[in-house]
């Protein structure tokens, strides 16, 4: 394979994990915005009173987060082909397991952000009122449960694969490694209901993107010297 096929491959990631990133943090903020299952009656009367927060919730949850599920999909692919362009043994086992992780991880970010927004996607439709949200709060604990439990044991399994790969492609430092593999238990084992832990999947998939990126530059001014 090439050196530019190679450095295509390595760009592609980086920049596909750094969108992703960036696109999780924003709708992250405007979701985090949404009360909680064990909020009151009047601060979930009061947020899905407003017209702007009902609004700007449903254009979060239909148009910006499957841009950023899909752009997921695109660094796991570019991911992919980036370590089997350094290594002539793939572990097709872990390859097969990083693509269906990252597929069942966006599944369920679809599904959870799909539950979340239902309440101010039917209170703008007029099929529900906002008292009747206040009051059944059901959807919500639902896609709360999806999000901070069953995605990020997806996660988990993915960054295990992910790390394992790029590891033994000499993509990643030895240290960065050990930081995944600690993350991966914290995810497989963690049981919380604190939004904010989802936030450790999009900062892995960053850093990820930054080093790839980093370790593509470097091999370029090797191979130039």
């Amino acid at each position: 394979m090439s050196d530019t096929s190679v450095d295509k491959g390595g760009s592609r990631a980086a920049i596909a994990g750094l969108v992703f990133g960036v696109i999780y943090l924003i709708a992250f903020f405007v979701v985090s915005q949404i009360p909680a299952a064990d909020a009151s009656a009047e601060e979930t009367i009061e947020f899905y009173t407003s017209q702007g927060n009902r609004r700007l919730v449903t254009i979060v949850g239909a148009y910006l987060v499957p841009v950023g599920g899909i752009t997921l999909l695109w660094f796991t692919a570019a991911m992919r082909h980036r370590v089997a362009s350094l290594t002539t043994r793939q572990d097709e086992l872990l390859s097969s397991v990083q693509l269906l992780s990252a597929a069942l991880y966006v599944a369920m970010l679809f599904s959870a952000t799909a539950v979340v927004t239902a309440p101010a996607i039917a209170i703008e439709s007029g099929v529900i009122t906002v008292r009747e949200i206040a009051e059944e709060k059901t959807l919500l604990v639902v896609g709360e449960s999806i999000f901070v439990v069953f995605a990020l044991r997806a996660a988990g399994v993915f960054i295990a694969a992910g790390t394992t790969r790029a590891w033994r492609s000499g993509l990643i430092p030895k240290w960065f490694a050990i930081v995944s593999y600690l993350l991966v238990l914290v995810l497989l084992l963690t049981v919380a209901r604190f939004r904010v832990v989802t936030l450790l999947f999009p900062i892995w998939v960053m850093v990820m993107s930054v080093v790839v990126l980093t370790y593509r530059r470097t091999h370029a001014k090797l191979d130039s010297a």
